[in-house]
């Protein structure tokens, strides 16, 4: 009886929507704001005789809080298939603000020694721990909560709340650059979008409050089976097949956002103004394009625009590199990032209802944290590392184009194996659960 009577509450868009997009962009808004400012915190945390060393330092940290996320995502995400996608949800904002203000508080190299870059590495290892739940908790959340016809659609937004991480890191660095002298940021400027970054934590720990438990987590079964073991017996060919496919997430995630700041000042001596407006403009189309595609993915199938983004940034990405780096001006830079955009948006807005399909209800959390975390850990926190390392060694400009495409590939043989198994079927269901593993 208690069930039927809070089901219409938990159906209700807004609240669900917000609730689980507002952990997922103070994620990446955590992790966007450190890479955008790596070559700042390279100078205050991680200073070596080098300017090039100490940015491969900042960098390497970045990617080595991806260590976490494996851990996070079997612990949180094990936790929130026995307790409740909601208390997941409050447990991850909460750690990831803890992680947060290590870094914002955290003080200078000068000023303390070899414990400040101790701290931001701490710092970043909680916030890796807490972000491997994150993921797979909201999109279970939005997805279990969305009416049946508008999954897609409702689990759209998780990828409009990296846009809007992606939009307010990318805001702080222009804001940053237009309103302070370089010397001021160095000396405690950089510490302000770290500390907006806090002031998500409490709101969004209220908008999660006010929620309930999903229904479809409330009438599951429970069963004493740990849900890690339970995943990995019932779903590893689908996991695999996961990990393939959103390889090219983790990528154009991290390079073409994150990292595209600092190799539009590195590589196309672009100002940091400009390097900043391209991320911006990746976020904005971040934020308006992809409920578009998952209300369209609701009526036609995900594989169709996940199929057809896969090619879109196959097709795009080399072309956009060569122009940028044969004509590194303001305008093609702009236009190169928009477009490159759009093709990944294609792709990421069928996504997230996409990966909520392949997974029952018992595992469903723990499956999709295992491939969001071990995906970006394999294929994104290292990215900005190991191309500002190549570039360093080849000299070669078109190492992101290569690394996007090695993933383009990877996922285009992960799509023909789904295909295989479902190839027959009619196309509004492309993208329902793998019927065997």
């Amino acid at each position: 009886m208690s069930q039927i009577n809070q089901t219409p509450k938990k159906s209700n868009g807004a609240r669900v929507i917000a609730a689980a997009m507002i952990g997922n962009a103070l994620e990446f808004y955590d992790l966007f704001i450190y890479g955008f400012l790596a070559i700042i915190i390279a100078k205050v945390f991680f200073p070596a005789e080098s300017e090039f060393v100490s940015l491969l330092i900042t960098v390497g940290t970045f990617g080595a809080s991806y260590i976490m996320r494996p851990l996070g995502a079997v612990v949180l995400g094990g936790y929130a298939d026995r307790r409740g996608r909601k208390a997941g949800m409050m447990l991850t904002i909460w750690s990831m603000g803890l992680g947060t203000a290590l870094i914002a508080f955290a003080p200078s190299y000068a000023a303390i020694g070899l414990i400040a870059p101790m701290l931001v590495i701490l710092g970043k290892l909680l916030q890796g721990f807490s972000a491997g739940g994150e993921f797979g908790t909201s999109v279970s959340f939005v997805t279990e909560h969305a009416p049946k016809n508008s999954k897609g659609f409702y689990a759209s937004f998780q990828v409009v709340g990296i846009g809007l991480a992606t939009a307010l890191a990318a805001g702080a660095g222009v804001a940053l650059n237009s309103s302070l002298p370089s010397e001021a940021i160095v000396e405690w400027g950089w510490r302000l979008p770290f500390i907006f970054g806090l002031m998500i934590v409490p709101f969004g720990y209220f908008i999660r409050k006010g929620v309930d438990e999903t229904p479809e987590f409330l009438a599951s079964s429970k069963t004493d089976e740990l849900p890690i073991v339970a995943t990995m017996a019932s779903a590893k060919a689908k996991i695999a097949f996961a990990i393939g496919v959103y390889s090219l997430a983790a990528s154009t995630n991290y390079l073409l956002a994150v990292y595209i700041p600092t190799y539009a000042m590195r590589e196309l001596g672009l100002s940091a103004d400009v390097s900043f407006w391209g991320a911006f403009a990746f976020a904005i189309i971040q934020i308006l394009l992809p409920p578009v595609i998952g209300s369209l993915s609701d009526h036609f199938g995900r594989l169709k625009f996940i199929t057809a983004g896969v090619i879109m940034v196959a097709v795009l990405t080399y072309p956009m590199f060569a122009w940028m780096i044969s004509r590194p001006e303001p305008a093609v830079y702009m236009i190169a990032i928009s477009t490159l955009a759009v093709s990944v948006i294609v792709f990421q807005g069928a996504m997230p209802a996409f990966l909520a399909e392949l997974f029952s209800g018992q595992t469903r959390t723990t499956g999709l944290a295992l491939v969001h975390n071990l995906n970006f850990t394999l294929f994104g926190g290292m990215a900005p590392f190991i191309c500002t390392l190549l570039i360093q060694e080849t000299g070669s400009k078109f190492v992101p184009a290569y690394y996007v495409l090695t993933t383009v590939a990877l996922a285009l043989v992960s799509l023909i194996y789904f295909r295989s198994k479902v190839g027959k079927h009619s196309p509004q269901n492309f993208g329902q659960p793998v019927k065997s593993t």
